[in-house]
């Protein structure tokens, strides 16, 4: 004898909100939630790897490059800058394109990636910045910026794009992420400042497709 509807439902997944209703349909509230604390948003943990030894760090002058004289002891000693709080979100994904009602150019060739926060401004491009000091930037974020395959090895940066309060990492679909990878780190690093993100990709589909 088949059982009530109610009890062969009951213990069973609700589905989220993005897979029941169409975009156009989504209240703010919603949207927001997409924006902010879906799957395809992750805080980063943030790592300082200022200090003796370390390649670089802070004072209350600025930021200071490796060829610079750091003071690590005494009155003067440079210090962690801080808290740092940075958020990742996968920009080319399905529902974040239909929350924002666009998708950005280059989404079909690329996974594309932001990270916004409160950085200190000596990591954020200056304005004026001439072409070689802007290409030695993204050489310096192309040899630390990757998406790490839990399996099916990395996937290394194509290029980058200053955005309001951070930076877009683009890398190329050649190689497509699957759901076989089960999880994905982005990891990227700005001066002594080290960046990661997992994404746990069962969590990350859509009308029952994993969207990237």
């Amino acid at each position: 004898m088949a059982l009530p509807s109610t009890i062969r439902l009951h213990g069973a997944a609700a589905k989220e909100f993005w897979d029941e209703k169409f975009p156009e349909d989504w209240t703010p509230g919603e949207i927001k939630q997409i924006m902010a604390s879906s799957p395809w948003v992750q805080p980063a943990e943030v790592k300082f790897n200022g200090g003796p030894g370390g390649a670089s760090g802070f004072s209350a002058d600025g930021y200071f490059s490796p060829g610079d004289r750091v003071i690590y002891e005494g009155a003067h000693a440079e210090k962690s800058p801080g808290a740092f709080h940075a958020l990742a979100r996968w920009e080319s994904a399905k529902p974040l394109c239909a929350a924002q009602k666009r998708t950005p150019d280059g989404a079909s060739d690329f996974y594309i990636l932001s990270l916004t926060g409160d950085f200190p401004d000596e990591l954020r491009p200056r304005d004026g910045e001439d072409a070689a000091s802007s290409e030695a930037r993204v050489d310096m974020l192309r040899t630390s910026t990757k998406l790490d395959r839990k399996s099916g090895g990395p996937i290394y940066l194509a290029r980058v794009q200053s955005i309001m309060g951070g930076e877009l990492f683009y890398f190329p679909r050649m190689d497509p992420i699957t759901a076989s990878s089960k999880e994905v780190t982005f990891v990227t690093k700005m001066g002594p400042l080290e960046f990661k993100s997992k994404f746990v990709l069962k969590d990350m589909l859509y009308r029952g497709k994993l969207e990237l």
